[in-house]
């Protein structure tokens, strides 16, 4: 039986292109590195460069402290201040690949609602469903706190 998407859904007080804008071109000084990337995993240091290449094919990767492009997924979809959507598999084979879609909405009040959908959980087989909790936790400790709170102190 498939397991749900998670989503998770975040307000911002930045107007979409903006927010979209920091998503993309900030995700170093965002995404908690320390803890969430392939280097430490494989016993390295924490990588302290994240990219999210802004076009279809694209790629989204860590630097490690050598040098080394660690592919964590693939741009599928990409509107510009709108949407990215991407392939996951940090650190994994890409037939074990996920998908990540984030949605950067105009707010009535001006500012962004942020969604982030990630599913095809079946692609990780037998860890399905301990994978799909532990990145439940994740996202939202990144996009709600994380994500969240450095884009509103911009």
């Amino acid at each position: 039986m498939p397991l749900d998407p998670i989503e998770i859904v975040s307000k911002i007080d930045r107007p979409p292109a903006d927010t979209f804008d920091a998503f993309l071109s900030k995700v170093s000084q965002w995404w908690p590195l320390e803890t969430h990337s392939v280097g430490p995993y494989l016993g390295e240091p924490a990588p302290t460069v994240a990219v999210i290449e802004r076009h279809e094919g694209g790629k989204v990767f860590e630097v490690s402290a050598t040098g080394e492009h660690r592919v964590w997924g693939t741009i599928v979809e990409y509107e510009d201040g709108k949407r990215i959507a991407f392939s996951w598999h940090p650190g994994l084979s890409e037939a074990e690949a996920t998908k990540v879609s984030v949605d950067f909405a105009l707010a009535d009040d001006g500012g962004t609602i942020v969604t982030l959908i990630h599913s095809g959980w079946e692609a990780r087989g037998e860890q399905a469903d301990a994978m799909r909790g532990n990145y439940l936790t994740g996202w939202t400790d990144i996009i709600q706190n994380r994500f969240t709170g450095f884009v509103n102190a911009l």
